[in-house]
């Protein structure tokens, strides 16, 4: 997977002195599915366009990203996109954007300090929406509270 603009700085820097518009080069990505090409443009939600292998998965993402932040470190102080980034071994900017896709998925949680974005894992679907005291599955929770009074 790589941000689009960095294809086009790619391109161009490759090409020399005849140069491509950034449109040209939307206007080519936008062409590959009719040629049934390998690659395909995604668009994130948040506008940012990417060049990913058709045989992407966002749940084999999702998995890796569950893994990391059920750690005992990350269940304590959460994560962040450089985190994940060093996990994924993919750009801090594309990090983001899957930590952002998982939040909207419901796995995690975030916090917005001076600092930047922190996730953490979403424990409010443990909890019965009928009665907040009771727990309906302990898996994340239970590693929460692990970690939390290992501190």
């Amino acid at each position: 997977m790589i941000n689009l603009i960095d294809i086009y700085c790619l391109f161009n820097r490759a090409r020399g002195t005849e140069l491509i518009s950034p449109e040209d080069l939307l206007q080519a990505c936008s062409l590959w599915e009719k040629f049934n090409v390998s690659v395909a443009l995604r668009k994130f939600d948040s506008g940012v366009m990417v060049i990913q292998n058709k045989s992407h998965s966002d749940g084999e993402v999702i998995t890796r990203i569950k893994t990391l932040v059920t750690k005992p470190d990350a269940l304590q102080a959460g994560i962040t996109a450089s985190d994940a980034a060093m996990a994924l071994g993919i750009a801090p900017a594309m990090a983001k954007e899957h930590l952002l896709n998982a939040e909207s998925r419901g796995l995690l949680c975030r916090d917005i300090s001076p600092d930047g974005f922190r996730f953490y894992v979403n424990l409010f679907p443990d909890f019965d929406s009928d009665n907040m005291y009771l727990v309906k599955d302990y898996s994340a929770y239970s590693a929460w509270i692990k970690a939390a009074s290992a501190s």
